[in-house]
């Protein structure tokens, strides 16, 4: 994760800010930067390597380094890290590469245990692309290993292919040193061949691959020298490989480079078709949660970071007290054996003479890519811009999505996205729409809203409330239609006894696949790529809970029992874990719905459960009973003494805000400590009609004639009030609704509400 700047360090190197450390070790150091004075404080996040101040720089070395700013720049691949820019000629010279937040492969698989088969099929046929892409441009990567694969939202993409010629053949290379990781290097490099081909390249990532696939490499031993020596010989270990994949990795991992698929060839046997376009990449639960883990440390070191204007300029070559650097490849000796260890003590002899096994943290440029040795600046022109390390809402193809649905703790938090003017839909105006002659439930998806209702599924649109398209109604006694998930272009629904995937656009269905027969679903909750969801068996009332991959190849991952009452089943997720809440509480592995906790029938009273991270909120007549789901009998209370009337919500900053049918109260989770709450006037109170939702800096109250908004920001222990949007409901001012029926989204100055009448409105956010 990112950790703090050494002290004293510079706060500028070139026209990059630095907030936090990615990395340091013998060579450099990598830094999380933004463009100094940078509008928007979350963009335009890079990683920034730069060398150690008191290392000898010859011009030799500035030569290798512009030439491998050059050969970085040259990649264009959806896989790989962007350059974004470089200077070889500055004092300290640098060079800036997208920012991924995400963990490596090493450190996913060493959390989160080997990655399924069908994981590791996407994940390698990406990588496949990578060095397709690289290839075409005469770039050798040379060092691809778990720790060079970077696991992102969208896919992985390969990192640390930009320096290695710089530091090749200098400080690094003598003999009897090995300098990367001798597991996930080919024969060429251990028989001393500096004729690297793009095949050298493949073999590695057959290698890693293996590594995905079990937890190990394929040539892993305790002894170096047998870590050599096998991959000389070609001795991999692949027993744990899945039959299939493991004949793929058989192929990469040729002794013979000629023999080895080309890495389009290899991405055609791992993946014979593609995902949809739009539709996330497939990662696991465990995956998913790493990912957020980093989003959330990225944006907690920008918003802590002092603005970048605090700081003068600093010339990109002034140097720099001193402290750790970066050389994430480690430096690893190794005993050249003497003449009684045999044949293996032969290869690793031969190794050692001939030449230093030197894979170096990066990529080696292939030769008559780019000719002369001048000098020049460096700068990659043309280099991509970095992706957002973070985001407040889930994205889909259309562009940012507030929906329930993926919230999948209920926290009901929408984020600074629901604040952001530009975020709402395009020529969006205050509309209202008549759906169903009954309760809908809508979420919002870019410029779409999608709804259910008693028989079919409506898409509007958000700007001005129009049909986009409906669904042909369901039989009759088939149940309500609800929209489980709306991801990249596809609705996901539950209608007619089935689940459903559409077009977004369109309405076009995808595919359908049945329910069991006469079973209704009571809840569901989607998370990444994953849709959960509980049953019950009309005729036999048997419940269950089922977890189906929606994303990439669709397929029903399990299904299990559950001794819960179905009806009441009330599903969340949160790190890797789903949790069912009925009379009792249990927690079951995301993965593969094995059971890792429980809590008895009787226990607990948790209505409306809020689960965030590992802390279940049970909401109850005398405040909120906080239960850490890994440890069921670790409980503590918070808001006690408020009689809670309907769902709290939890802001990312850890504050909760609670509700009764009066008063709204804001507490700190972590605490217990009461920030503020509304005032109990004379009149009753606020007449609360439903449960707080935050946006941004705000919590938005549902009242009985209208819409509140409250500070989430004061520090007051007084009582405080917020500013009010009037309105009458649909129905005019007799009508009522049943407030556990109203629901709320919020984007940008826009919210939408769905209604128990079949009416759906769009008002300005209080």
């Amino acid at each position: 994760m990112i950790e703090p700047l050494p002290p004293g360090r510079a706060r500028l190197i070139g026209p990059y800010q630095l907030l936090g450390l990615l990395g340091a070790g013998g060579m450099g150091e990598v830094y999380l930067a933004r463009p100094a004075g940078s509008a928007d404080p979350l963009g335009g996040l890079v990683a920034l390597k730069t060398v150690r101040a008191e290392l000898d720089l010859d011009d030799g070395f500035r030569i290798r380094f512009r030439r491998e700013i050059d050969a970085a720049g040259a990649v264009r691949s959806p896989h790989t890290a962007a350059l974004v820019g470089g200077d070889a000629g500055g004092r300290l010279p640098w060079l800036a590469t997208e920012y991924v937040p995400g963990p490596s492969l090493a450190e996913a698989v060493i959390r989160g245990g080997p990655m399924p088969e069908p994981v590791v099929r996407e994940m390698g046929a990406g990588l496949a692309h990578a060095l397709a892409d690289m290839h075409a441009v005469r770039v050798l990567h040379r060092d691809l290993k778990p720790g060079n694969v970077l696991l992102g939202a969208d896919g992985p993409k390969v990192i640390d292919f930009g320096i290695a010629q710089a530091f090749d053949a200098t400080q690094l290379t003598r003999t009897g040193v090995v300098v990367g990781s001798p597991g996930y290097i080919s024969p060429e490099h251990v028989n001393g061949s500096r004729a690297l081909v793009p095949a050298s390249d493949v073999f590695c990532l057959g290698a890693v691959l293996a590594f995905a696939a079990t937890g190990r490499g394929p040539f892993d031993d305790s002894d170096m020298a047998a870590v050599i020596f096998r991959i000389a010989q070609g001795e991999a270990e692949l027993s744990g490989v899945p039959p299939q994949l493991r004949a793929v990795i058989e192929e990469c991992l040729h002794r013979d480079a000629g023999a080895r698929p080309t890495p389009r060839q290899l991405a055609g046997m791992l993946l014979s078709e593609g995902r949809a376009v739009g539709e996330p990449f497939p990662w696991t639960d465990e995956i998913r949660g790493q990912l957020a883990e980093h989003a959330a440390g990225a944006r907690a070191v920008v918003e802590a970071a002092a603005p970048s204007a605090a700081a003068p300029p600093v010339p990109s070559g002034a140097p720099h007290p001193g402290g750790p650097a970066l050389a994430p490849t480690p430096v690893v000796p190794v005993a050249v054996p003497g003449e009684r260890q045999g044949n293996k003590g032969l290869w690793i002899a031969l190794a050692a003479v001939a030449t230093a096994v030197c894979v170096v943290l990066g990529a080696v440029l292939l030769p008559g890519l780019f000719e002369g040795d001048g000098g020049g600046d460096g700068n990659a022109g043309g280099g991509a811009r970095p992706t957002a390390s973070a985001s407040d809402a889930v994205r889909t193809q259309a562009g940012p999505a507030v929906i329930p649905g993926a919230d999948a703790g209920h926290t009901g938090d929408f984020g600074a996205a629901a604040t952001d003017v530009s975020a709402k839909p395009a020529d969006w105006k205050a509309w209202k729409a008549e759906v169903e002659n009954g309760p809908v439930k809508c979420v919002l998806a870019g410029a779409s809203l999608a709804c259910g209702g008693p028989r079919r599924i409506t898409v509007l649109d958000a700007a001005n409330g129009e049909q986009r398209w409906r669904t042909e109604p369901g039989r009759a006694g088939s149940g309500p239609a609800s929209v489980a998930a709306v991801i990249g272009t596809t609705v996901y629904a539950f209608q007619d006894g089935a689940l459903v995937a559409f077009g977004l656009d369109d309405g076009a269905r995808k595919w359908r696949e049945p329910l069991p027969e006469g079973a209704r679903v009571t809840d569901s909750v989607q998370s990444g790529g994953v849709l959960y969801y509980a049953t019950r068996a009309a005729a036999t009332g048997a419940a269950r809970i089922l977890a189906h991959q929606l994303t990439g190849r669709q397929t029903r991952k399990w299904d299990k029992p559950w001794d819960g009452p179905a009806d009441e089943a009330e599903l969340s997720f949160a790190d890797g874990r789903l949790v069912a809440v009925g009379d009792g509480v249990t927690v079951l592995k995301g993965a593969d719905g094995a059971r890792l906790a429980a809590i008895g029938a009787g226990d607990l009273t948790c209505r409306t459960p809020v689960l965030k991270g590992k802390e279940l909120l049970c909401a109850g007549s005398d405040g909120l009973t906080v239960v850490d789901v890994t440890a069921p009998q670790n409980r503590r209370s918070v808001a006690a003494g408020v009689d809670i009337a309907y769902r709290p919500a939890v802001s990312r900053d850890g504050k909760v805000v609670v509700s009764s049918r009066t008063r709204v109260y804001a507490f700190g989770l972590a605490d217990g400590r009461q920030y503020w709450a509304t005032y109990d006037d004379v009149d009753g109170g606020l007449n609360v009609s439903g449960a707080p939702v935050l946006a941004g800096d705000s919590a938005i109250v549902l009242r009985e004639r209208g819409i509140d908004a409250f500070a989430m920001d004061s520090t007051e222990e007084a009582d405080s009030t917020g500013s009010s949007l009037l309105t009458e409901w649909p129905g005019g001012p007799a009508a009522r609704h049943d407030p556990a029926s109203i629901s709320l989204v919020a984007r940008g100055d826009a919210v939408f509400l769905s209604f128990d009448d079949g009416t759906v409105v769009s008002l300005h956010a209080p």
